[in-house]
């Protein structure tokens, strides 16, 4: 087969550089970005924690599993802190999620950040957390701030409770559906083209229009899912034809969409 080298991207494009634009563009490849969610921040409940420098000095963990969590600590928090506030906060430890957010939290000013190019999904982050903190007696007594979607899953919260972590979630921001996703899909595809699928949210009319329309076969595109979790989504939906990126960062996405080009050709 052919492939094209569009790749559809099914996400919003991050603000500045995003390493999924930058890194196929430099491999020759043409993303396109088709955003099937938006974003609402809401940092009060957040803000009201930190502005109490009682709480924010004996805070010392922090997890965040989402860019978009980051996103509205630098738009909606950190310019409203004083800057021995800002100070308290970057010397937190912060648990996240995959490298993207990693890398995210150190460029807005986060020094000791754990998991990242480690931690794959949140299961695998909670084991890092609990191996950490379970060496120190002390440290399982401190109250994990969990900073969540209005949208989220529980494994995080799950395993650390059941092991003994007291946990404070707070809801940082909330997601809504696109209207328009499945039109905006149509008028982008493209014969032999890919499709990144990041997360099952904001997808259920472009599946229907897939497997209705039969596109899989009609266009001969190809389906790349970041996770396991998608993956399973799509199988529970009736793809099964695939590739799923073993991490959730742009370069192992490009490395086995290009694995796969070599091996079909």
């Amino acid at each position: 087969m052919t492939t094209s080298k569009t790749v559809l991207l099914l996400k919003n494009k991050t603000e500045g550089n995003d390493r999924y634009d930058v890194l196929f563009k430099e491999k020759g490849y043409n993303p396109k970005f088709i955003p099937l969610i938006k974003h609402t921040h809401l940092p009060q409940e957040l803000l009201h924690l930190i502005a109490d420098e009682s709480y924010l000095k004996n805070l010392r963990y922090i997890v965040v599993t989402s860019q978009r969590t980051v996103e509205c600590i630098n738009e909606q928090i950190l310019p409203q802190l004083t800057d021995k506030q800002k100070q308290l906060l970057f010397d937190k430890v912060v648990y996240t999620v995959g490298p993207t957010t990693a890398s995210y939290l150190e460029r807005s000013g986060f020094k000791n950040i754990k998991g990242g190019h480690e931690a794959g999904n949140g299961d695998i982050l909670s084991d890092i957390i609990v191996s950490d903190l379970s060496s120190n007696n002390k440290d399982n007594m401190h109250e994990i701030l969990l900073l969540v979607g209005k949208i989220r899953r529980d494994i995080i919260p799950k395993k650390l409770n059941d092991n003994g972590f007291s946990i404070k979630e707070v809801i940082v921001y909330e997601t809504d559906t696109l209207k328009d996703n499945c039109e905006n899909f149509q008028a982008t595809l493209e014969d032999n083209c890919w499709v990144v699928v990041f997360s099952p949210q904001g997808i259920d009319d472009i599946l229907e229009y897939i497997k209705q329309n039969n596109i899989l076969t009609n266009h001969k595109i190809q389906i790349a899912a970041i996770g396991p979790t998608t993956e399973k989504f799509l199988n529970q939906n009736g793809i099964y034809e695939m590739i799923v990126s073993p991490k959730p960062d742009a370069h192992s996405l490009l490395n086995e969409i290009e694995r796969h080009s070599k091996h079909e050709t």
